[in-house]
């Protein structure tokens, strides 16, 4: 689910091992697993009660966790009562009632337990289930995955799996996501949409699952591939290259299953009264492993580039993109404007731009000055405003769809202090963020910086790389700043 719920994952590090143990059930015998995969894991909810050697009961709101509202403004209140086992499906069934100052109460069931206690978490795998959901306003209904360690980091370092989301306002039609990237707001996502043949809708049983192998994730209806992937990153904090791919999703997760109320996913639609009583039923959970072994020692796909544009952008050494690595030349601006006109930009020819935003309560002065034998500019910070981007040093490049870059600088403050730097669009490219946002720690002493990133959107000539140096009144010393092109 698209929330920040990765910082409630506890657990430990150790998977349940992939065998027999997890099947039960008369049907297990029965069933017939996909070509090339075996069942290792299963529940056909066929008793008469949950199992709670499999299932796990999250309460609440999401305010035990820091998280009200379970990160996304949801509207219900989790409770025990409202999941239950009924003619062979796992029921979760969402009210109209006021409990624990909410209007409505719904169930969310896990593979761990708040103790850290893991019931099952897999890595690689097929996860499926067959999941017959109800239509309506602000009904979100969900199966999932998240990783049972933070090894990566918090949410969405770590990554996030979501098999199937729907909308109930919209039958016709499910989701796939996989986020990643950097902890929040520094996460990415991407994903697709299946729509159902006439006449078919998210009202009906259909089996809904995830094939999870190195470097590749694919997502089925009805065994239908709708969407697959093999770009994803995950950055740590303060980290300036990403970890090894396939990570995050070389690490054990967890399942989830959860029949959530409003919040963001639909753009805050409320439920509607006459809705109530609303059911989720799934018919089973099933996870296979494939028949023959995993691939090892997996790459990351170089993503599609546009290398004519790339082609004709010229630099200043044919290496580095920033046009003034020393910073001797700024414009200054000060007051909340809008910065530059794309259309009049020299290419060849880009000064930095230094810009102490008023409406953000920024004010400051740039120096070109040499500091420990380099040559850069001193931002002297007179009022610190209260956003990061209050003080800015801007600098506009190219960068092309499907390339890597590095970011490099030398820095140093009077005092210890972070500072924060991205490379984005203009309000011609919707302020777009190329590059996860960095915050180095600078000390009083000149230190090396550099971070990675890939150009995943459409080329931007006229990029903007952002020094922001608000919210802090230390003295900042900036020089030798570098992007150039680098291999995955």
């Amino acid at each position: 689910m698209k929330s920040i719920a990765m910082k409630i994952i506890l657990g430990s590090a150790l998977a349940m091992s992939a065998g027999l143990l997890g099947c039960s059930g008369k049907k297990a015998a029965e069933i017939n697993a996909p070509e090339g995969w075996h069942l290792v894991w299963n529940d056909e909810f066929e008793g008469k009660d949950i199992d709670t050697s499999k299932w796990d009961f999250q309460i609440g709101t999401g305010s035990q966790y820091g998280l009200e509202g379970w990160g996304n403004n949801e509207l219900q209140y989790y409770r025990k009562e409202n999941a239950s086992v009924k003619d062979g499906n796992l029921v979760l069934e969402a009210r109209k009632e006021d409990f624990g100052g909410r209007a409505y109460t719904s169930a969310r069931l896990r593979t761990v337990k708040d103790d850290g206690t893991e019931l099952f978490t897999k890595t690689y795998g097929r996860v499926e289930a067959r999941i017959k959901m109800p239509t309506g306003n602000g009904l979100w209904p969900a199966f999932w995955l998240l990783p049972a360690t933070t090894d990566y980091g918090s949410w969405a370092s770590s990554g996030e799996i979501d098999i199937l989301e729907a909308k109930g306002r919209l039958p016709n039609r499910v989701y796939g996501t996989v986020h990643f990237g950097q902890a929040w707001p520094g996460n990415k996502y991407s994903g697709g949409m299946y729509k159902f043949p006439n006449g078919e809708t998210i009202a009906d049983y259909h089996v809904y699952a995830l094939e999870w192998e190195p470097g590749v994730l694919r997502w089925l209806v009805d065994g239908n591939l709708y969407y697959e992937t093999s770009q994803w990153w995950s950055l740590g904090v303060n980290q300036s290259e990403p970890y090894p791919y396939p990570a995050p999703f070389d690490k054990p997760f967890y399942i989830l299953l959860n029949f959530a109320l409003g919040g963001n996913y639909d753009g805050g639609v409320n439920p509607e009264d006459y809705s109530f009583p609303a059911q989720m039923l799934v018919d089973y959970v099933r996870v296979y492993d494939k028949d023959q072994p995993y691939a090892t020692n997996v790459k990351r796909p170089i993503p599609e580039r546009d290398q004519e544009n790339f082609k004709n952008f010229a630099t200043s050494d044919g290496k580095n993109f920033i046009f003034d690595p020393e910073m001797k030349d700024a414009i200054t601006e000060v007051g909340n404007i809008s910065l530059l006109s794309n259309e009049n930009m020299d290419i060849n020819n880009r000064a930095w731009y230094f810009l102490g935003l008023s409406d953000f309560g920024g004010s400051a002065i740039s120096t070109a000055e040499s500091f420990d034998g380099i040559q850069g500019r001193h931002v002297k910070i007179t009022n610190p405003g209260n956003q990061n981007y209050s003080v800015q040093l801007i600098q506009h490049l190219p960068v092309a769809k499907g390339y890597s870059y590095k970011i490099q600088f030398d820095a140093k403050a009077s005092a210890a202090r972070k500072i924060a730097i991205k490379l984005g669009g203009d309000a011609d490219n919707s302020w777009a963020v190329y590059s996860p946002e960095y915050y180095p720690e600078l000390a009083e002493q000149v230190k090396h910086y550099s971070y990675f990133f890939t150009m995943e959107n459409q080329t931007d000539t006229t990029a903007r790389l952002e020094f922001n140096l608000g919210l802090d009144t230390n003295d900042v010393w900036i020089g030798n700043v570098s992007v150039t092109q680098e291999e995955l």
